[in-house]
C-alpha cells in the first residue's frame, strides 16, 4: 500500500506543477495578445514567443510524467484511463487529487479560450490589413492597370468590375 501512497503523492505534486504551468502559459498568451494589440516591438513579441515555447516544452514534460503516473494507477487499480473514470475514482479515494484534476480541466479550458481569442485578433488584424491595402491600391481590386508604363491613361471600361454605390 505504501507504493500506491507514494504514487498518489507524486500525482498530487505533478498536478500542482501542471496547473502552475498552465496558468503561466495562459498569462504568456495574454501578454502576447496585449503586445499585438498595442503594436509592441518585434523584439518584445519574439521574447514573449520564446517564453511561450519554453513554458510549452516544460508543460509537455510534466504532462508526460502525469500520464505515466496515471497509467500506472489505472493498471494497478483496474480503472479505465479516461478522464471521467479517473476523476470518479479519485473523488472516492483522494478528493484532493480529484480537485486538482478539475482545476487542470478548468485551466486547460481557459488556456484554449485565450489562444482562440489571440487567433481571432490575429485574423482580424490580417483582414484589416488586406482591406486597407485594397483601399489604398485600387488596382489590386480590379487587377487592371489604369496607366501605361509611360504614364498615359489607359481607356478601359472598368464599370463591370468597379465598385458601385
Amino acid at each position: 500500500m505504501t507504493n500506491i501512497s507514494n504514487d498518489l503523492e507524486a500525482i498530487k505534486k505533478v498536478l500542482k506543477e501542471e496547473n502552475v504551468s498552465l496558468i503561466e502559459l495562459k498569462k504568456s498568451f495574454y501578454n502576447l495578445r496585449e503586445s499585438l494589440v498595442k503594436k509592441a516591438s518585434i523584439e518584445e513579441i519574439n521574447s514573449t514567443l520564446l517564453k511561450i515555447e519554453k513554458l510549452a516544452s516544460n508543460f509537455k514534460k510534466i504532462e508526460g510524467l502525469r500520464a505515466q503516473l496515471i497509467s500506472k494507477i489505472c493498471l494497478e487499480e483496474r480503472i479505465q484511463n479516461k478522464l471521467e473514470s479517473i476523476i470518479d475514482y479519485f473523488s472516492k479515494n483522494d478528493y484532493e487529487i480529484a480537485l486538482l484534476f478539475s482545476e487542470l480541466v478548468k485551466n486547460l479550458k481557459e488556456l484554449v479560450s485565450e489562444i482562440d481569442l489571440l487567433s481571432n485578433i490575429i485574423s482580424f488584424q490580417s483582414n484589416l490589413n488586406n482591406f486597407i491595402y485594397q483601399i489604398l491600391n485600387p488596382e489590386s481590386i480590379t487587377n487592371s492597370k489604369t496607366y501605361s508604363q509611360k504614364g498615359s491613361r489607359l481607356n478601359k471600361d472598368l464599370t463591370s468590375r468597379s465598385w458601385r454605390g
